[in-house]
Order: structure tokens, then C-alpha cells, then sequence
């Protein structure tokens, strides 16, 4: 899944995968940017905030943070970036199976990026 991001834009999906529950979402820094701060929330159907799962900061290129908590397939998150945040972002979705946890994964990229997952 590939989809573009920005401030003003929602960015949410539902959690989907081969587990019925996931003990992480991690999020990747893949873009340009030294600083990110987001936080990713739960969200109804009517994408109302539910709850917040967690404040993420990563700084620099393949930083990673995440939240460990449990969090079921089938709910639907959104991620929130602070109001000032003007910056094109593409994101992707991967499902992990690791030795002693499932993970959410989710890798943010530049959308103008030299190299990106879209065909032009």
C-alpha cells in the first residue's frame, strides 16, 4: 500500500495481515527529513479519534521509533503530524512477523523523492 501524506490530508488505514493482534507499530524514517514527530491514533468509522496508541520521533534517514502495545487486524489508525508540517511524504504499510512480536510496520518516504514507489 502506497499512498500520499500531508498535513492537511488524512492519513489513515486499517490494519490488516495474517495476525488477529500486533504488539508494535514501528514507523521508518525513509525521507530527507532530520526531524519527524507524529502520533498515531485510533480511529471509528467515521474517522473520529478513539484513543491515542502512541507520540512517535524519529530524526535522520532509517530512524526508526515505535510503541509496543497491542493493538487488533481490523482497526483502523491514523497518523497526525503537528499543524506546521508542510513536507509531501508517500507511505507504505508491511506486516512483520518476528520472533517474539507482530509488528505494524510503516515506512514514511519523500514524495519528490530521486526514487519513489510510484511509476510516472
Amino acid at each position: 500500500m502506497a499512498a500520499n501524506i500531508m498535513a492537511e490530508e488524512k492519513f489513515s488505514f486499517v490494519i490488516e495481515g495474517s495476525e488477529n493482534t500486533y504488539n508494535q507499530v514501528r514507523l521508518i524514517n525513509r525521507t530527507s527529513l532530520t526531524d519527524i514527530r507524529c502520533r498515531v491514533v485510533v480511529l471509528d468509522d467515521a474517522d473520529n479519534i478513539l484513543s491515542v496508541y502512541g507520540v512517535y520521533n524519529m530524526s535522520g534517514y532509517d530512524d526508526a521509533d515505535f510503541i509496543t502495545d497491542r493493538i487488533r487486524r481490523g482497526t483502523k489508525i491514523g497518523l497526525q503530524f503537528p499543524e506546521d508540517f508542510k513536507h509531501e511524504l508517500l507511505y507504505s504499510v508491511e506486516y512483520r512477523d518476528y520472533p517474539f512480536f507482530d509488528a505494524v510496520v510503516v515506512y514514511l518516504y519523500d514524495k519528490n523523492g530521486e526514487f519513489n514507489s510510484e511509476f510516472k
